[in-house]
């Protein structure tokens, strides 16, 4: 999951990272490169505390287009999906997907943060439990 990212040059900061999509995260680097990493830090980071807060997941829609200023931040994967599986529990008890899936309570609380990453066997387990159908796709 890409989110684009604005990166202007500042006469007193050097490159300032903003998210069109997430207004609160920003980040600096001394060059375009540097400010593009530490765009995904900031990214990674907002991201893995929003879900730890509990708060609910804000998908991109602003599309990355390198002509308009706009560059492409690649969410990390370990992230995402725990966000996936958060979102998708929504309204059942975490001790229920993990009988239903047929793990420990312990590890599919893991699995809602970035700790752990499952298998694509435990996640195929874990769509199934929630009433859900994973979907691989290479695009």
């Amino acid at each position: 999951m890409y989110y684009a990212v604005k990166i202007e040059k500042d006469k007193d900061m050097g490159y300032v990272a903003t998210f069109p999509d997430l207004p609160n995260v920003n980040a600096f680097g001394s060059t375009k490169n540097e400010a593009l990493r530490e765009a995904k830090n900031a990214l990674d980071g907002t991201m893995e505390s929003d879900l730890e807060l509990g708060l609910s997941f804000i998908k991109p829609k602003t599309l990355p287009d390198e002509d308009k200023g706009l560059w492409a931040v690649e969410l990390s994967p370990r992230v995402e999906i725990a966000y996936k599986l958060y979102e998708a529990r929504r309204g059942k008890k975490k001790n229920q997907v993990a009988k239903l899936a047929g793990i420990s309570p312990q590890a599919y609380q893991r699995f809602e943060t970035t700790k752990s990453s499952p298998s694509i066997e435990t996640l195929y387990r874990l769509a199934h439990a929630l009433g859900k159908q994973l979907v691989i796709d290479f695009v």
